[in-house]
């Protein structure tokens, strides 16, 4: 009798529903569905496949600080800041035209408010509208809103203080109810007293520099502008009509109004300094401009009137701890959260929230904790309602609970241990484009992916992260949203935007993914793999090449191209692999053609081959 030797079971392996990347797990415990090692993979519509690359649009300028996108009254535009100056687009990038120059060749940050878009550049902050009947770019400066600070003036001066004096504006208007006078005079060793009408009237301030206009209300109405040559100004603060207005047309309305200069130091430098900006309001309405960075003032932050981005009152200013301001975010509660970097002399954030006190509204502010601190201007966004920050341990969301207290989560353990290695991350710009969030940095691209959450055993949080993703080639100096498209503007004056090909201008995307270290379902077992089973999604092109490494070194590689496909079904790719006594082994997929990669299932058949030996 002989025995015929028991055949070892086959088995199987497979990976299925392909993640994103992990550069931070030990290289032995990430889930075999992530990356240790990929580029220019993102998931679209539940698979992975290579990103789409991107195509030229214009040169404008030598550098891009800023795209944004406005709809106006004629038509859909862009508006384009590089180097030194402001461009007008064509919304194809076709045609552009010069609309301003003298701005400061730095990334500027742009708001849409109320009809107004404003820039700040931290040299001359400029603005955007409609000005009688066309369009234009003016240094905001140029269009400050004159304040009436001063009304119901009598003829000793007195009078009731009205609007604040504006931080833009080297102007200001005083408004007088002329009242009769009683005039004292001698005749003939006798006392006359007799009431005639005001000439002289007093301004709120002193050492003015000129007076540019004064207005009478005349009965029918109308405000009458009274010529130079009808009154005198005394160089400091009173000016005498050489014929009385007379008394007001109107019972108890002022009739007498004068407009007048005066240069205060660094009102203008305060706003026009500034690199932070934000929309933030009452209740929850984005009805107000906040902005800080200005250098001389770093710990300060300054916003304008209700509704009117061209009044600063020089009164709106906070001064918040000590160290500089970095960046805002808005939170879910309605909170404004004032961000710092990490120090041991100041708070990281600080809270602001909004009241009204006697009818005014008020912004109050509370300080926060010494916690994980903020180091970019540029790298803050609400990812579907979760307030990103770049941090010196990576990019946080700052939470409120139903307490009302707030707190940091960690949201990107899967790729800490290479963003924290990038350099000058003080320099990355982030954007939200169609639920994910883009962080680029140094010709990289980060993607966290809000539509899948997990939870990391070795993460040092227990709360979710996102599935992110790695790009390279991307030479992002500032990133713009189009009808959820992302375009982005070089250092060298180039605007790009994402497309559905796959080539970087004329180059075709370099794409990779490589498996973590697979043991097949057991850590003391060599195992031997018969059959590779590859599977594709269906719809469009393919080019793959992929293949294996062992732990002796030796690498495998098979390549396939499907091109000019006729039906939607997946396909498969099989090939018996006799991958012989390993513990470990990755796979890896790969291409630089100018078709697509995608990859959706990788099943394994394989047998045990006995008790591993080791090396």
């Amino acid at each position: 009798m002989y025995s015929v030797p028991s055949q070892a079971a086959k088995l199987l392996f497979s990976i299925e529903e392909f993640k994103g990347v992990d550069f931070t797990s030990s290289p032995i415990e990430i889930d075999k569905r992530r990356s240790p090692n990929a580029k220019n993979i993102i998931n679209k519509n539940g698979y992975n496949e290579s990103r789409n690359g991107y195509h030229l649009l214009n040169t404008i300028g030598s550098c891009i600080n800023g795209i944004w996108n406005i709809d106006t009254e004629d038509g859909e535009i862009f508006l384009v800041h590089s180097g030194s100056s402001l461009y007008e687009c064509s919304s194809d990038f076709s045609t552009f035209v010069p609309l301003l120059s003298g701005m400061n060749n730095e990334r500027s940050i742009g708001l849409y408010f109320n009809e107004y878009f404003v820039i700040f550049d931290g040299k001359r902050a400029v603005i955007y509208s409609k000005f009688v009947d066309s369009y234009e770019a003016k240094f905001l400066d140029q269009c400050g809103y004159i304040p009436t600070t001063s009304i119901a003036r009598d003829s000793s001066g007195g009078g009731t203080d009205y609007e604040k004096i504006n931080m833009l504006s080297s102007y200001q208007i005083n408004t007088f109810l002329p009242e009769k006078i009683q005039k004292e005079t001698v005749s003939e060793g006798e006392v006359i007293y007799e009431e005639i009408d005001q000439t002289d009237f007093i301004l709120s301030d002193t050492e003015i520099e000129e007076v540019t206009l004064v207005q009478v209300l005349r009965d029918t109405g109308e405000w009458e502008i009274i010529p130079n040559t009808d009154y005198t100004f005394d160089g400091n603060n009173k000016v005498t009509f050489k014929t009385a207005p007379g008394e007001s047309p109107v019972l108890g309305r002022d009739s007498v109004s004068i407009r007048f200069k005066k240069e205060y130091s660094d009102n203008t430098e305060k706003v026009n300094k500034c690199t932070i900006a934000t929309l933030y309001g009452y209740d929850g309405n984005n009805n107000r401009i906040f902005i800080s960075g200005n250098p001389e003032f770093p710990n300060y932050d300054f916003h304008s009137e209700q509704d009117d981005p061209t009044y600063f009152p020089d009164e709106n200013f906070t001064k918040i701890g000590i160290e500089p301001i970095i960046n805002y975010s808005r939170l879910n509660d309605g909170t404004l959260a004032v961000q710092k970097k990490q120090t041991d002399t100041d708070c990281t954030v600080y809270y602001r929230t909004s009241n009204l006190l006697d009818t005014v509204e008020v912004f109050p502010l509370r300080d926060g904790v010494k916690n994980i601190g903020c180091i970019s201007k540029y790298a803050n966004a609400n990812l579907l309602n979760d307030p990103l920050t770049l941090t010196n341990q990576g990019i946080f969301a700052i939470i409120g609970s139903s307490a009302g207290e707030k707190y940091v989560q960690q949201r990107s353990y899967y790729i800490n241990n290479r963003l924290m290695q990038e350099p000058n991350l003080e320099n990355a710009v982030a954007i939200t484009v169609a639920g994910k969030y883009y962080l680029a940095i140094n010709n990289h691209m980060y993607i966290a992916d809000s539509r899948y959450l997990s939870y990391p055993k070795h993460s040092k949080t227990e709360q979710y992260q996102y599935e992110w993703y790695y790009w390279d080639n991307i030479p992002a100096r500032v990133l713009c949203s189009w009808n959820d498209q992302l375009i982005f503007g070089s250092n060298d004056g180039k605007i790009y935007i994402f497309d559905n090909e796959y080539k970087d201008g004329e180059i075709p995307v370099d794409v990779y993914w490589e498996t973590p270290f697979l043991e097949l379902n057991s850590s003391n077992l060599a195992k031997t793999i018969k059959i590779v089973t590859l599977i594709l999604n269906p719809g469009g092109d393919c080019d793959i090449t992929f293949g294996y490494i062992l732990d002796d070194g030796s690498v495998e590689i098979i390549s396939k191209n499907y091109s000019a496909l006729k039906d939607d079904f997946p396909k498969t790719i099989q090939e018996k692999e006799k991958i012989q006594k390993f513990m470990f082994v990755k796979f890896f997929f790969k291409n630089a053609t100018v078709n697509r990669m995608t990859f959706e299932r990788l099943i394994l058949e394989y047998i045990n081959s006995g008790k591993y030996r080791g090396e």
